[in-house]
């Protein structure tokens, strides 16, 4: 469950992969005052033919059951000495949620749970985790995906070109597409090293789109050996869904990049190690 302190809808539309549930209407119920109703054609009361008896078993076997009551009230699920389930309409999640008692659950308007956890004296907000919206790190034994001085590790390239002796050219960007490891992943952590420079320059490491002003490795002469941390965002070039971009500033060098780690939604997008 990840925390958070006020309201926050906005998740990233890129991470909406998965098939959305169908819509759930949770009416609610209000101390003894319990009542089961026959809500839409087909449906089931508590016990198939009977009302809800509180304080007994009730079991409606394979047929839907609905629990209805007014508009707006909220389903409360109460123990004598513990804190209460309440599920509450979405429309009424904010601000009135924020208030509320601890053990509240809603859905927003974007279909994410919203739990109000802790005790009232020390109350937080959050949302339950999800792979919708939320990432996971993932593992995975080092792989080595480009060694420009290998021909045989530049095969991730797919866009982009490399001088004669294979080094990455000053301000002619390389695309890596690590489809073959990951299915749509977030971003990738590992090791970018530079070797073989001809004289001092920069290497930016990113995702897609338009180079950022930021770098990865900088470098202040030739011939040294230089290796940073890397952990950035993983992007899409056309049918490409998870790729990396290089390009290097100043002077040609050799670029070696190690991954030990994938960020996705769910582990099973990992297509070798710890997601496999």
């Amino acid at each position: 469950m990840t925390r958070a302190s006020q309201q926050d809808n906005d998740h990233d539309p890129k991470r909406r992969r998965l098939l959305r549930r169908a819509a759930t209407v949770a009416a609610t119920t209000a101390g003894a005052g319990v009542a089961a109703a026959v809500g839409m054609p087909g449906a089931a009361q508590a016990a198939p033919g009977e009302n809800m008896i509180m304080g007994t078993t009730n079991d409606a076997g394979p047929a839907t059951t609905t629990v209805t009551s007014s508009v707006g009230s909220a389903l409360s699920a109460q123990s004598v000495g513990g804190v209460p389930l309440r599920l509450v309409p979405s429309s009424g999640l904010y601000p009135n949620v924020l208030d509320s008692e601890a053990g509240t659950l809603a859905v927003d308007d974007q279909g994410d749970l919203f739990v109000r956890a802790g005790t009232d004296a020390n109350p937080t907000n959050g949302w339950a985790w999800t792979s919708e919206w939320a990432t996971t790190s993932v593992a995975v034994p080092p792989t080595r995906i480009l060694d420009t001085r290998d021909a045989t590790l530049r095969r991730n390239i797919v866009s982009g070109s490399l001088d004669s002796l294979g080094r990455l050219q000053p301000g002619v960007p390389i695309v890596l597409a690590l489809d073959a490891y990951v299915r749509d992943g977030y971003a990738i952590k590992g090791n970018v090293t530079v070797v073989g420079m001809t004289g001092a320059g920069v290497l930016t490491v990113w995702g897609s789109g338009t180079k950022p002003t930021a770098s990865t490795v900088n470098w202040a002469t030739a011939g040294t050996i230089l290796s940073n941390f890397l952990f950035t965002e993983l992007g899409a070039v056309g049918a490409y869904r998870s790729v990396l971009t290089l390009q290097a500033t100043s002077s040609p060098t050799h670029a070696i990049v190690d991954m030990t780690s994938l960020l996705v939604g769910h582990p099973s997008q990992v297509l070798l190690g710890g997601g496999a």
